[in-house]
Protein backbone atom coordinates (compact mmCIF):
# COMPACT_ATOMS: atom_id res chain seq x y z
CA UNK A 1 0.00 0.00 0.00
CA UNK A 2 1.57 3.90 -1.07
CA UNK A 3 2.66 5.33 1.94
CA UNK A 4 0.82 8.15 0.69
CA UNK A 5 -2.65 6.38 1.80
CA UNK A 6 -3.22 6.49 5.50
CA UNK A 7 -4.45 3.36 7.04
CA UNK A 8 -8.49 4.34 7.25
CA UNK A 9 -9.57 0.85 8.36
CA UNK A 10 -13.55 0.21 8.28
CA UNK A 11 -15.11 -2.45 10.22
CA UNK A 12 -18.39 -3.44 8.66
CA UNK A 13 -20.44 -5.07 11.57
CA UNK A 14 -20.68 -4.32 15.62
CA UNK A 15 -21.21 -8.40 16.39
CA UNK A 16 -18.56 -10.14 18.37
CA UNK A 17 -16.35 -10.60 14.90
CA UNK A 18 -16.45 -6.98 14.37
CA UNK A 19 -15.75 -5.76 17.68
CA UNK A 20 -13.31 -8.56 17.98
CA UNK A 21 -11.32 -7.35 15.10
CA UNK A 22 -11.76 -3.56 15.99
CA UNK A 23 -10.66 -4.13 19.55
CA UNK A 24 -7.50 -5.89 18.61
CA UNK A 25 -6.62 -3.06 15.85
CA UNK A 26 -6.80 -0.77 18.21
CA UNK A 27 -4.54 -2.87 20.33
CA UNK A 28 -2.30 -2.88 18.09
CA UNK A 29 -2.31 0.63 17.54
CA UNK A 30 -4.65 1.04 14.20
CA UNK A 31 -7.85 2.80 15.06
CA UNK A 32 -10.92 1.69 13.28
CA UNK A 33 -14.15 2.83 11.88
CA UNK A 34 -17.56 0.40 13.13
CA UNK A 35 -20.33 0.28 11.10
CA UNK A 36 -23.56 -1.31 11.93
CA UNK A 37 -26.85 -1.72 10.46
CA UNK A 38 -28.65 -1.90 14.11
CA UNK A 39 -28.43 0.38 16.90
CA UNK A 40 -27.18 -2.20 19.46
CA UNK A 41 -23.87 -4.14 19.50
CA UNK A 42 -23.38 -7.58 19.63
CA UNK A 43 -25.61 -9.14 16.30
CA UNK A 44 -26.61 -12.25 17.33
CA UNK A 45 -25.67 -12.00 20.99
CA UNK A 46 -28.76 -10.32 21.44
CA UNK A 47 -30.98 -9.02 24.30
CA UNK A 48 -34.50 -8.44 23.81
CA UNK A 49 -36.88 -6.12 26.09
CA UNK A 50 -40.08 -6.15 25.34
CA UNK A 51 -42.62 -3.31 25.57
CA UNK A 52 -43.75 -4.37 28.96
CA UNK A 53 -39.77 -4.40 30.49
CA UNK A 54 -39.21 -8.32 30.03
CA UNK A 55 -36.18 -9.32 28.59
CA UNK A 56 -34.94 -12.20 26.68
CA UNK A 57 -31.55 -13.54 25.46
CA UNK A 58 -33.14 -14.50 22.03
CA UNK A 59 -30.00 -15.18 20.08
CA UNK A 60 -27.25 -16.59 21.19
CA UNK A 61 -28.02 -18.64 24.65
CA UNK A 62 -24.09 -18.89 26.15
CA UNK A 63 -20.88 -19.01 25.04
CA UNK A 64 -17.96 -21.46 25.33
CA UNK A 65 -14.37 -20.88 25.85
CA UNK A 66 -11.85 -23.54 24.45
CA UNK A 67 -9.12 -21.79 23.16
CA UNK A 68 -6.76 -18.86 25.38
CA UNK A 69 -7.43 -15.97 23.26
CA UNK A 70 -11.18 -15.93 24.08
CA UNK A 71 -10.61 -17.99 27.17
CA UNK A 72 -8.62 -15.00 28.40
CA UNK A 73 -11.44 -12.31 27.21
CA UNK A 74 -13.83 -14.53 28.82
CA UNK A 75 -11.75 -14.40 32.27
CA UNK A 76 -11.59 -10.16 31.48
CA UNK A 77 -14.99 -9.97 30.45
CA UNK A 78 -15.90 -11.74 34.35
CA UNK A 79 -13.90 -9.55 36.00
CA UNK A 80 -15.49 -6.43 34.88
CA UNK A 81 -19.27 -8.16 35.45
CA UNK A 82 -19.93 -8.29 32.01
CA UNK A 83 -19.93 -12.16 31.79
CA UNK A 84 -21.16 -15.16 34.33
CA UNK A 85 -20.85 -18.26 34.46
CA UNK A 86 -24.44 -20.37 33.96
CA UNK A 87 -24.33 -23.74 35.58
CA UNK A 88 -27.52 -25.95 34.72
CA UNK A 89 -29.60 -29.12 35.14
CA UNK A 90 -30.56 -30.67 32.04
CA UNK A 91 -27.10 -31.00 30.50
CA UNK A 92 -24.38 -33.10 31.29
CA UNK A 93 -21.30 -32.45 28.51
CA UNK A 94 -19.67 -30.50 31.64
CA UNK A 95 -18.57 -28.04 29.81
CA UNK A 96 -18.32 -24.14 31.63
CA UNK A 97 -21.19 -21.90 29.99
CA UNK A 98 -20.51 -18.04 29.97
CA UNK A 99 -23.64 -15.88 29.90
CA UNK A 100 -23.39 -11.82 29.26
CA UNK A 101 -24.65 -10.17 32.31
CA UNK A 102 -27.19 -8.88 33.52
CA UNK A 103 -28.05 -9.83 29.24
CA UNK A 104 -26.41 -11.96 26.51
CA UNK A 105 -25.53 -8.28 24.50
CA UNK A 106 -23.11 -7.07 27.98
CA UNK A 107 -20.45 -9.85 26.78
CA UNK A 108 -19.36 -8.24 24.11
CA UNK A 109 -19.03 -4.37 25.67
CA UNK A 110 -15.58 -4.66 26.74
CA UNK A 111 -14.70 -5.16 23.35
CA UNK A 112 -16.84 -1.58 22.43
CA UNK A 113 -14.58 0.31 25.10
CA UNK A 114 -13.35 3.07 22.93
CA UNK A 115 -14.25 2.23 19.56
CA UNK A 116 -15.62 4.45 17.31
CA UNK A 117 -18.99 2.70 16.04
CA UNK A 118 -21.79 4.28 14.44
CA UNK A 119 -25.27 2.60 14.64
CA UNK A 120 -27.99 2.77 11.80
CA UNK A 121 -25.67 2.43 8.47
CA UNK A 122 -26.47 -0.22 6.05
CA UNK A 123 -23.92 -1.06 4.21
CA UNK A 124 -25.38 -1.43 0.50
CA UNK A 125 -22.11 -0.91 -2.16
CA UNK A 126 -18.45 -0.87 -2.35
CA UNK A 127 -16.49 -0.20 -4.98
CA UNK A 128 -12.38 0.23 -5.27
CA UNK A 129 -11.39 4.22 -6.06
CA UNK A 130 -8.04 4.52 -6.93
CA UNK A 131 -5.83 3.10 -3.79
CA UNK A 132 -9.38 3.59 -1.47
CA UNK A 133 -12.57 1.92 -1.03
CA UNK A 134 -15.69 4.25 -1.53
CA UNK A 135 -18.72 2.73 0.65
CA UNK A 136 -22.28 3.40 0.32
CA UNK A 137 -24.90 3.20 3.48
CA UNK A 138 -29.07 3.17 2.81
CA UNK A 139 -29.36 5.72 5.77
CA UNK A 140 -27.09 8.50 4.43
CA UNK A 141 -26.17 10.18 1.13
CA UNK A 142 -22.98 10.40 2.19
CA UNK A 143 -19.74 8.25 0.96
CA UNK A 144 -17.85 6.90 2.92
CA UNK A 145 -13.69 6.25 2.37
CA UNK A 146 -10.81 3.60 3.57
CA UNK A 147 -7.90 1.49 2.45
CA UNK A 148 -9.13 -1.38 4.37
CA UNK A 149 -12.43 -2.49 4.71
CA UNK A 150 -12.94 -6.04 6.92
CA UNK A 151 -16.39 -7.13 6.28
CA UNK A 152 -17.65 -9.01 9.63
CA UNK A 153 -21.10 -9.83 8.41
CA UNK A 154 -23.00 -13.46 7.83
CA UNK A 155 -21.66 -15.35 4.44
CA UNK A 156 -24.62 -14.20 2.69
CA UNK A 157 -24.72 -10.40 3.30
CA UNK A 158 -20.46 -10.86 1.84
CA UNK A 159 -21.75 -12.14 -0.84
CA UNK A 160 -24.47 -9.64 -2.03
CA UNK A 161 -21.43 -7.22 -1.31
CA UNK A 162 -18.77 -8.46 -3.18
CA UNK A 163 -20.22 -10.10 -6.46
CA UNK A 164 -17.55 -8.91 -9.21
CA UNK A 165 -14.73 -11.23 -6.95
CA UNK A 166 -15.00 -14.87 -8.43
CA UNK A 167 -12.29 -15.97 -6.18
CA UNK A 168 -14.31 -14.78 -3.45
CA UNK A 169 -17.82 -16.04 -4.67
CA UNK A 170 -16.48 -19.63 -4.94
CA UNK A 171 -15.61 -19.63 -1.66
CA UNK A 172 -18.77 -18.49 0.07
CA UNK A 173 -20.59 -20.97 -1.98
CA UNK A 174 -19.46 -23.76 -0.02
CA UNK A 175 -20.11 -22.29 3.33
CA UNK A 176 -24.21 -22.90 4.54
CA UNK A 177 -25.49 -21.58 7.29
CA UNK A 178 -29.20 -22.30 8.50
CA UNK A 179 -31.78 -19.69 9.34
CA UNK A 180 -33.00 -20.12 13.44
CA UNK A 181 -36.82 -19.18 14.37
CA UNK A 182 -36.64 -17.92 18.09
CA UNK A 183 -39.99 -17.59 20.28
CA UNK A 184 -40.12 -15.49 23.74
CA UNK A 185 -42.48 -16.45 26.14
CA UNK A 186 -43.52 -15.57 29.51
CA UNK A 187 -46.03 -17.15 31.87
CA UNK A 188 -48.97 -15.08 33.88
CA UNK A 189 -48.04 -17.64 37.06
CA UNK A 190 -45.24 -16.17 40.03
CA UNK A 191 -44.52 -19.52 40.34
CA UNK A 192 -42.67 -22.18 38.66
CA UNK A 193 -44.07 -23.01 34.86
CA UNK A 194 -43.72 -25.48 33.43
CA UNK A 195 -41.28 -27.51 35.99
CA UNK A 196 -39.03 -27.93 33.05
CA UNK A 197 -34.91 -28.26 33.60
CA UNK A 198 -33.28 -25.03 33.05
CA UNK A 199 -32.46 -26.01 29.40
CA UNK A 200 -34.40 -29.12 27.22
CA UNK A 201 -32.84 -29.98 24.30
CA UNK A 202 -35.64 -32.05 22.66
CA UNK A 203 -34.35 -35.39 20.44
CA UNK A 204 -36.86 -34.54 17.44
CA UNK A 205 -39.81 -32.06 16.70
CA UNK A 206 -39.43 -29.05 15.96
CA UNK A 207 -37.62 -27.40 18.44
CA UNK A 208 -34.18 -28.02 19.44
CA UNK A 209 -33.45 -25.48 22.58
CA UNK A 210 -35.92 -24.48 25.40
CA UNK A 211 -34.35 -22.50 28.07
CA UNK A 212 -35.52 -21.17 31.42
CA UNK A 213 -34.70 -17.55 31.06
CA UNK A 214 -35.65 -16.87 34.57
CA UNK A 215 -33.46 -19.49 36.12
CA UNK A 216 -29.90 -17.95 34.32
CA UNK A 217 -27.88 -15.99 37.16
CA UNK A 218 -28.34 -12.12 37.46
CA UNK A 219 -32.12 -12.74 35.66
CA UNK A 220 -35.23 -11.97 37.31
CA UNK A 221 -37.04 -15.01 38.36
CA UNK A 222 -40.62 -13.60 37.67
CA UNK A 223 -42.02 -13.69 35.71
CA UNK A 224 -41.31 -16.87 34.56
CA UNK A 225 -40.25 -17.01 31.05
CA UNK A 226 -38.70 -19.30 28.18
CA UNK A 227 -36.63 -18.93 25.02
CA UNK A 228 -37.13 -21.55 22.46
CA UNK A 229 -35.21 -22.09 18.74
CA UNK A 230 -36.34 -24.18 16.57
CA UNK A 231 -34.74 -26.39 14.60
CA UNK A 232 -33.08 -25.65 11.35
CA UNK A 233 -34.59 -27.56 9.33
CA UNK A 234 -38.31 -26.49 10.62
CA UNK A 235 -36.86 -23.16 10.07
CA UNK A 236 -35.74 -23.42 7.16
CA UNK A 237 -39.23 -25.29 5.97
CA UNK A 238 -40.91 -22.20 7.27
CA UNK A 239 -38.60 -19.13 6.93
CA UNK A 240 -41.14 -17.05 5.44
CA UNK A 241 -44.32 -17.36 7.78
CA UNK A 242 -45.57 -14.13 9.49
CA UNK A 243 -44.35 -13.70 13.51
CA UNK A 244 -47.89 -14.62 14.45
CA UNK A 245 -47.56 -17.65 12.54
CA UNK A 246 -44.37 -18.45 13.83
CA UNK A 247 -45.47 -17.97 17.57
CA UNK A 248 -48.63 -19.59 17.24
CA UNK A 249 -46.62 -22.67 15.42
CA UNK A 250 -43.93 -22.71 18.11
CA UNK A 251 -46.19 -22.51 21.14
CA UNK A 252 -47.62 -25.63 19.89
CA UNK A 253 -44.52 -27.09 19.47
CA UNK A 254 -43.74 -26.41 23.18
CA UNK A 255 -47.03 -27.70 24.44
CA UNK A 256 -45.72 -30.97 22.54
CA UNK A 257 -42.54 -30.78 23.81
CA UNK A 258 -43.30 -30.49 27.42
CA UNK A 259 -46.01 -33.01 27.33
CA UNK A 260 -48.15 -31.40 30.00
CA UNK A 261 -50.59 -28.07 29.83
CA UNK A 262 -49.24 -24.74 30.31
CA UNK A 263 -50.34 -21.99 32.45
CA UNK A 264 -51.65 -18.68 30.73
CA UNK A 265 -49.53 -16.77 28.58
CA UNK A 266 -48.58 -13.04 29.03
CA UNK A 267 -46.41 -12.49 26.60
CA UNK A 268 -45.24 -14.17 23.49
CA UNK A 269 -43.75 -13.29 20.43
CA UNK A 270 -41.01 -14.94 17.81
CA UNK A 271 -37.86 -13.26 15.75
CA UNK A 272 -36.79 -15.13 12.43
CA UNK A 273 -32.78 -15.35 12.55
CA UNK A 274 -32.24 -15.47 8.76
CA UNK A 275 -28.58 -16.05 9.11
CA UNK A 276 -28.10 -18.49 12.57
CA UNK A 277 -26.33 -21.42 12.34
CA UNK A 278 -22.90 -22.34 10.70
CA UNK A 279 -23.51 -25.89 9.19
CA UNK A 280 -20.41 -25.82 6.96
CA UNK A 281 -18.09 -23.61 7.40
CA UNK A 282 -15.27 -21.49 5.37
CA UNK A 283 -12.39 -23.39 7.25
CA UNK A 284 -10.19 -20.77 7.63
CA UNK A 285 -10.17 -18.02 10.17
CA UNK A 286 -11.12 -15.51 7.23
CA UNK A 287 -12.05 -15.08 3.90
CA UNK A 288 -9.02 -12.45 1.83
CA UNK A 289 -10.74 -11.15 -1.05
CA UNK A 290 -8.72 -8.37 -2.51
CA UNK A 291 -5.24 -7.40 -2.46
CA UNK A 292 -4.41 -6.82 1.33
CA UNK A 293 -7.40 -4.24 1.25
CA UNK A 294 -10.50 -6.43 1.51
CA UNK A 295 -11.44 -9.14 3.81
CA UNK A 296 -14.34 -10.71 5.73
CA UNK A 297 -14.94 -12.83 8.57
CA UNK A 298 -17.42 -13.92 10.64
CA UNK A 299 -18.15 -17.46 13.21
CA UNK A 300 -19.07 -18.86 9.78
CA UNK A 301 -15.32 -18.92 8.77
CA UNK A 302 -14.72 -21.70 11.98
CA UNK A 303 -17.94 -22.69 12.99
CA UNK A 304 -21.18 -22.20 14.67
CA UNK A 305 -19.95 -21.32 18.31
CA UNK A 306 -19.76 -17.73 19.95
CA UNK A 307 -15.63 -18.08 20.07
CA UNK A 308 -15.55 -18.89 16.37
CA UNK A 309 -16.56 -15.33 15.65
CA UNK A 310 -14.54 -13.95 18.29
CA UNK A 311 -11.24 -15.87 16.50
CA UNK A 312 -12.39 -14.59 13.27
CA UNK A 313 -12.42 -11.32 13.96
CA UNK A 314 -9.06 -11.59 16.26
CA UNK A 315 -7.14 -13.40 13.15
CA UNK A 316 -8.39 -10.93 10.93
CA UNK A 317 -7.06 -8.12 12.85
CA UNK A 318 -4.22 -9.53 13.16
CA UNK A 319 -3.60 -10.12 9.52
CA UNK A 320 -4.60 -6.47 8.74
CA UNK A 321 -2.01 -5.27 11.03
CA UNK A 322 0.40 -7.09 8.88
CA UNK A 323 -0.24 -5.37 5.95
CA UNK A 324 0.12 -1.91 7.07
CA UNK A 325 3.77 -0.45 7.17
Amino acid sequence: MPSACPPRIAVIGAGITGLACASRLAAAGLPSVVFDKSRGLGGRIATRRASDGLTFDHGAQFATARGPAFAGYMRDAMTRGAARLWTTSGTSDGEPRYLGSPGMSALVRPLAENLDIRSRHTLTSLRRSGCEWQLSFAETARTEVADIVALCLPAPQVGALVQGFPDAMTALSGVEIAPCWALMVAFETAGPAPALPDVLVPDAGPLSWIASESAKPGRTDAPPRLVLHASAKWSTANLELGDEAATRALLAALRDSVGMSLPGIAHASAHRWRHAKTLTSLGAPFLSIEANTLFAGGDWCLGARVECGFDSGFALAERIAETVP
